[in-house]
């Protein structure tokens, strides 16, 4: 039972012969002619993606990469302790990432978008987890290519690694000047270059592939020392950022919590923001207002939870400020309505104020002219090119109707009585307006 079961996990009946296996990392080591080109266009491909913040785009420049070959090669020459075929894939390493961050700063240099994505951002804080996925997608690279059924397994260890999005993170930190991006990037490409590198290395020994060259157990004592200590020199910042992002990962669950529980009468939880780099919750409160002792609650709430965490509370709208904006409302309302009731009120005595005066220059009037039985007043805007002025119009009405001799006498007179009368030079004189004959005005 224990044989069957074995045997289903044994990969001796897959794997390829030897000489195949080490022919196929051999050819995936070079990078020259067709695999150049198609390294420098992925290159631009992944660019474009973390510029526009594009995954898929991303992921399709990951697929066409030939970045993991020098890698394995790395990883393969150090198993089988075949130091030339370790120095040839090294060479062809460093050439393909100095093409990669030329190319990526060259694109950025000369993109107008700017702005870090959250594509960009992902590759800038590399931790422990990023370590397991490279050797474990280094593991399965390793196990595809040993194998004569490879499958889709290559593809998908190139989208796991994601050997390429940091290189162009990289140089979108050098176009740029912002060296946290190319530090933390290039610290994502170090740590899936050693450790693909490293679990190639042990699957090569674990598949017992032979050795190229026998090399002498001082140098086989040497290169496993580099390869120790390169291995832990790479981890420990890894594994410090872990506890880093574990810690700040619980804070942020912890303060999601705590927000979710946050009850407190009349009032209500506008927003809030948790930073769980700096362990600080930041809460918007709208309502009638929290009290003193209602603040101090919750911060010591929040301690209890997290001693080191703090608590920022505001108000943004409140009920109280509601109060303010309706008293100051209604009284807007009151002093409109005043200056309301005192528009009609001044409007009401001049028009009062101008009958009174009809009915005095008419009383003036009928003492040398008694057949004029009726005097309007009216006082009217006069607009030209040059000024405005206002005129006044005298309407007579007479019972008799004159002749145009005496009628234009009448309009004379009547004009120039009213000029010294009234004080005013802009006067016009009607006399009975509804017989054309006579309408003419008279200033």
């Amino acid at each position: 039972m224990l044989h069957k079961i074995a045997k289903n996990f044994s990969l001796a009946h897959e794997q390829d012969s030897p000489l195949a296996i080490h022919d196929n990392i051999v050819s995936g080591i070079v990078v020259r002619g067709t695999n150049l080109w198609i390294l420098m266009i992925a290159i631009v491909i992944a660019s474009v993606g973390l510029n526009i913040n594009s995954t898929a785009v991303i992921i399709g420049a990951m697929l066409i990469s030939p970045l993991m070959g020098p890698i394995i090669g790395i990883g393969y020459g150090l198993g089988t302790y075949d130091f030339d075929l370790v120095r040839q894939a090294l060479k062809n390493f460093l050439f393909t990432v100095i093409v990669s961050l030329v190319v990526s700063t060259l694109y950025f240099s000369v993109s107008p978008l700017n702005e870090a994505h959250s594509e960009l951002l992902a590759r800038t804080s590399p931790n422990i987890y990023d370590v397991l996925i490279a050797f474990f997608g280094g593991l399965a690279g390793f196990i595809a290519i040993v194998s004569r059924q490879k499958g889709n397994v290559i593809t998908g260890v190139a989208i796991a690694t994601a050997l390429m999005p940091p290189l162009c993170t990289a140089g979108y930190g050098i176009a740029t000047n912002q060296w946290s991006f190319l530090i933390g990037a290039l610290y994502l490409f170090t740590i899936n270059t050693v450790f693909i590198a490293l679990a190639a290395l042990i699957a090569t020994r674990l598949f017992g592939q032979p050795l190229i060259l026998q090399a002498d157990s001082t140098k086989k004592q040497i290169a496993n020392s580099y390869v120790s200590a390169i291995v832990f020199l790479t981890l420990i910042p890894s594994v410090i950022l872990g506890m880093s992002f574990i810690s700040q990962d619980q804070f942020n669950r912890l303060a999601k919590r705590f927000v979710s529980g946050i009850k407190i009468e009349n009032n209500y939880l506008l927003q809030y923001e948790i930073t769980p780099s700096k362990r600080h919750i930041s809460l918007v409160f709208g309502g009638i207002g929290l009290t003193n002792q209602q603040k101090e609650d919750l911060i010591q709430q929040l301690r209890l939870q997290s001693p080191a965490a703090e608590l920022t509370i505001q108000q943004g709208f409140s009920f109280s400020q509601l109060g303010e904006i309706n008293v100051e409302t209604q009284l807007l309302r009151t002093e409109l309505a005043r200056l309301r009731d005192d528009m009609t009120a001044l409007t009401t005595a001049k028009q009062q104020d101008t009958v009174s005066l009809a009915q005095n220059l008419l009383t003036e009037i009928q003492v040398f002219y008694p057949d004029v039985n009726s005097l309007s007043l009216a006082k009217t805007e006069h607009n030209s090119e040059d000024n405005a002025q206002e005129d006044i119009v005298l309407i007579v009405k007479v019972t008799k109707q004159p002749t145009t001799t005496n009628s234009t006498k009448l309009r004379n007179t009547l004009a120039t009585w009213a000029k010294k009368r009234l004080e005013n030079d802009n006067i016009l004189v009607l006399i009975n307006p509804d017989t054309s004959t006579t309408a003419q005005p008279t200033r």
